[in-house]
């Protein structure tokens, strides 16, 4: 009897829940371990960081470039031509020389010159600057907003982990707490098996009440079984989430289990969602970017591009710098497409169509969290009134398998009677701590769906 009386007090103990007003500091360092150490969120950075050298490369496309070059050309053979010098030249270099009595006039042999030029060097400094490029501009906040978007996304997704290692925590808590309620469940069929061997000992019993205890505690044992093979699972999986070794120890609050649910305003809940999703930043800022891109086509369709350049440098045969290779020039280029078979228009006619489809995703993303926010609210009171429920027989079952156990042991009640109200508490405490753990993951998802 002072074995099952100690069993019910700590089953009362860890069915009634105390409120506290701090939350699991186990936990936090649990949620914040996996926010600096999940591999799927330090993908997600490396995909930022990413976006963000994208921003840098087109800011870096306002600034003017500055290139060096510098080639030199050894070549033989290939294409030829022939330049008749000599059969152009020397008649009338003949007919100067006689009428002017002289040999000034030399006579020219006829030449061959290849085309790819040999021993030829350029060396050269080249300056290009974009004074009016409307691509720029808008490259740059598209850009911006694919980073705000990337920002937004992370974001999201640390609020999901955060639940997700949340529940995990709070799973693996639950299979802590049903093993106890079995671990103790085999106590009181320990109990019952030493009652049962001291009647079959004074001949009050037979054997086969000491045959169907060890039955009994043959079950007991499986079930034990089962729940360490859950707690081994769900260990595993909290692990992962904050990349740790699977096998690693969980530092167990209890606790967390025993924490009060305050009653949430759905109304509210969903004002809040619908303010603090960081969805639905993302998709704003995916929305602002394809407006960008919108903007950037219908300016292409009527402003023109202007850039200045020069270079200065060297250029000529035999690799030499001096006054007669020496060159220099300035540019200054304006490139405007006239005709282009109506492709400035479809591209336009294209990036009004993206940005109607993300407003329409917008609001239909807006709709399904309000949703959400619905349905986890409904499954927190359904996981709260189950849990009142199983709490109602908790009590019945306590109350049946303390007149039973009474009756059996002052030989007024049969042995099936003694298990079956064994087993029904045994259940009852069961419902009631899985019932309890599990409206503290529907507010948590509640939470989640509603951005807090």
């Amino acid at each position: 009897m002072r074995t099952i009386r100690i069993f019910l007090l700590l089953v009362c103990l860890a069915c009634y829940h105390i409120t506290l007003a701090q939350p699991s500091a186990v936990l936090e360092a649990y949620v914040q371990e996996g926010l600096a150490n999940n591999l799927a969120l330090r993908q997600q950075s490396l995909d930022l960081q990413r976006s963000m050298e994208s921003v840098r490369q087109a800011r870096s496309l306002f600034f003017p470039t500055v290139q060096f070059n510098a080639t030199y050309t050894r070549a033989t053979g290939g294409r030829q031509i022939e330049l008749p010098l000599g059969d152009l030249l020397n008649p009338v270099y003949g007919t100067l020389n006689q009428l002017l009595q002289t040999n000034a006039f030399p006579t020219l042999a006829n030449r061959t010159e290849q085309f790819l030029p040999d021993d030829f060097h350029e060396t050269y400094l080249k300056v290009a600057y974009p004074l009016f490029n409307s691509d720029l501009k808008y490259n740059r906040r598209i850009q911006e907003h694919v980073v705000a978007s990337k920002v937004a996304t992370k974001a999201a997704y640390e609020h999901e982990l955060r639940y997700q290692i949340t529940e995990a925590y709070l799973r693996y808590l639950q299979t802590l707490e049903a093993e106890k309620i079995w671990l103790n469940s085999r106590d009181v069929l320990l109990e019952l098996r030493r009652f049962n061997e001291s009647l079959v000992k004074n001949n009050v019993a037979t054997r086969d009440v000491v045959a169907t205890a060890d039955y009994e505690l043959s079950k007991a044992e499986t079930e034990i079984f089962q729940f360490k093979s859950r707690q081994n699972t769900t260990r595993a999986y909290l692990n992962f989430l904050i990349n740790r070794d699977l096998q690693a120890d969980v530092v167990v609050d209890s606790s967390l289990l025993r924490q009060d649910v305050p009653v949430y305003e759905k109304v509210e809940l969903v004002k809040n969602a619908l303010s603090g999703r960081q969805e639905l930043a993302a998709l704003s800022a995916g929305q602002a970017a394809a407006e960008s891109v919108l903007k950037m086509n219908e300016a292409n369709r009527i402003l023109p591009d202007l850039y200045i350049g020069g270079q200065v440098g060297f250029q000529g045969f035999g690799y030499k710098f001096n006054g007669d290779q020496a060159y220099a020039l300035a540019q200054i280029g304006l490139s405007y497409d006239l005709f282009g078979g109506g492709m400035k228009n479809s591209k336009i006619q294209q990036a009004r169509i993206e940005t109607e489809k993300l407003r329409a995703q917008q609001d239909e993303v807006r709709q399904q969290i309000a949703l959400q926010v619905t349905q986890a609210s409904n499954e927190l009171e359904n996981a709260r009134n189950a849990w009142n429920t199983s709490r109602q027989g908790l009590v019945a079952a306590e109350e049946i398998f303390r007149i039973v156990n009474n009756k059996y042991r002052a030989n007024q009640a049969l042995l099936i009677e003694f298990l079956d109200a064994q087993n029904r508490v045994t259940a009852a405490r069961l419902q009631t701590v899985l019932a309890w753990a599990e409206v503290l993951v529907k507010e948590a998802e509640l939470r989640k769906a509603a951005g807090m």
